[in-house]
């Protein structure tokens, strides 16, 4: 019997190192197949980030056009109201001699005012750089430094972006 159990021992000790080696190599198989699922899950994650960053390009692209292109549609004349411009200057001269010009030029300004076009008000205002054009400096004591006391031409705007700065005259405390 004790050969018995010497063979059943050998067998379980055989069994045993046969189970040890599967799981060896069930390790190094495990080990192996946990460092592709990192490595998967890793160029997973980058691709992720790459689509989104795709994706907010497009959204941006998108928004960019649509402004270009509502842009585009405010000023499409502006080409056409800039060259009509001196026209209006010299129709507002006609109209100060005779009633047809004034009430040409008023048409005129109708047209283009529903188009976009605002007057620039100059007259009495505080000078500013960013639609007036000072050509030179009027001394007196009755006006306050800095205010436009004469408009030489009219400026205008076509929807709220000035085409042509208004050229003044502005008052200093002489």
């Amino acid at each position: 019997m004790a050969n018995e159990e010497d063979v059943e021992m050998i067998e379980v000790q055989e069994d045993k190192s046969v189970l040890a080696s599967e799981k060896l190599i069930s390790e190094s198989e495990l080990k192996d197949l946990q460092r592709q699922l990192e490595e998967s899950q890793k160029v997973a994650e980058e691709r992720f980030d790459l689509l989104q960053r795709c994706r907010a390009d497009l959204e941006n692209i998108i928004k960019r056009t649509a402004k270009e292109k509502e842009e585009y549609a405010n000023y499409a004349s502006q080409k056409l109201i800039c060259k009509l411009l001196t026209i209006l200057d010299s129709m507002e001269r006609a109209s100060n001699h005779d009633e047809g010009s004034k009430m040409l030029y008023q048409q005129l300004l109708d047209i283009l005012k529903s188009e976009g076009l605002e007057t620039i008000e100059a007259v009495g205002k505080k000078f500013d750089p960013y639609i007036h054009e000072a050509l030179f400096q009027i001394e007196s004591e009755n006006t306050d430094e800095d205010i436009v006391v004469q408009e030489i031409q009219k400026g205008y705007m076509l929807n709220s972006k000035v085409i042509r700065f208004s050229k003044v005259a502005v008052g200093k405390r002489g």
